[in-house]
């Protein structure tokens, strides 16, 4: 009976020092996980606090909990004097509240968004701030916030601004000087001007054609303005009628005007249209042209 007594006791000696290592093997690990969360937790902290962009994170009543160096840079309060503050009230001016509240709203509902929109610095700037928002969930996958990661964008979109302006005035001056080279206007003699035409002639072309046209005569006192249509291809009614506008408006400056490189196709395209060619010179080549005005021919 002794010896039984005794291997019982032993037994539940046993059982015990399992359910003790148990527990503590348990123990261990519970420890260990634990430890790995709170360093996980530290890198966590280190990273959004050490990092390049704002970081804000706020409840669901917009009140910040967290608040980085970055965000101090970028908007110049501490995070003494931001935790525990609404974040819209603070940084958002009045015009952009209504599209802060929908971003909000998103967030609220669950979903994750970003959003691009004016900010208030603490003393009074506005710069334009890019908003990368994330929502925060409790442990049973209830909304508690939302966390915005925030970069000032507003010297990128000076800069993309300044670029585009510069774009656009390279493209003008291109513009410009293909429209010198489209419609050149080229002193022959005194008195005497040129204006080869190559290509084709369309709408906008016909109405630059008139107006350089027009100041060339103008600006060089001429008395004589030669249109070369040799490099133009096809002539149809809009180019016969763009020729003679511009043939009517420089003889209202009291120039005369020739016409050179009259094809024989182009000439019975002229006739067919019926237009009134009275009073405007056609000769067949440049070089006839030139010759003509510089004869004084043109002139008497």
């Amino acid at each position: 009976m002794v010896l039984i007594d005794c291997i019982g006791e032993l037994l539940g000696a046993a059982r015990e020092a399992e359910v003790n290592w148990q527990i503590q093997s348990a123990q261990r690990h519970t420890d260990a996980h634990a430890a790995e969360l709170r360093a996980a937790l530290r890198r966590m902290e280190q990273t959004l606090e050490s990092s390049p962009l704002a970081n804000i994170e706020a409840d669901t009543e917009g009140m910040i909990t967290r608040w980085n160096r970055a965000a101090e840079q970028i908007f110049g309060w501490s995070a003494g004097e931001m935790v525990g503050r609404n974040a819209i009230s603070l940084l958002v001016p009045n015009l952009a509240r209504e599209q802060v509240d929908d971003v909000v709203s998103i967030l609220l509902d669950g979903h994750a968004t970003n959003s691009r929109n004016i900010n208030v610095t603490k003393d009074g700037r506005e710069i334009t701030c890019q908003w990368y928002n994330t929502v925060l969930y409790d442990a049973d996958g209830g909304v508690v916030g939302w966390l915005s990661q925030i970069e000032d964008i507003t010297e990128q979109l000076r800069a993309e601004q300044e670029r585009v302006s510069l774009q656009e005035q390279v493209i003008a001056a291109q513009q410009a000087a293909l429209r010198e080279l489209s419609t050149p206007i080229i002193p022959i003699g005194e008195g005497v001007v040129a204006m080869p035409l190559i290509g084709n002639i369309d709408t906008m072309r016909a109405q630059l054609v008139i107006e350089t046209l027009l100041e060339g005569v103008a600006e060089t006192r001429a008395r004589t303005a030669i249109l070369d249509i040799t490099g133009v291809q096809v002539v149809d009614t809009q180019v016969a009628n763009a020729l003679l506008r511009a043939a009517q408006a420089v003889r209202l400056l009291g120039a005369q005007v020739i016409i050179t490189g009259i094809r024989p196709e182009v000439a019975q395209t002229l006739v067919g249209l019926g237009l009134d060619l009275s009073g405007i010179k056609t000769l067949s080549t440049l070089q006839s042209g030139i010759a003509y005005a510089l004869s004084g021919a043109a002139r008497r």
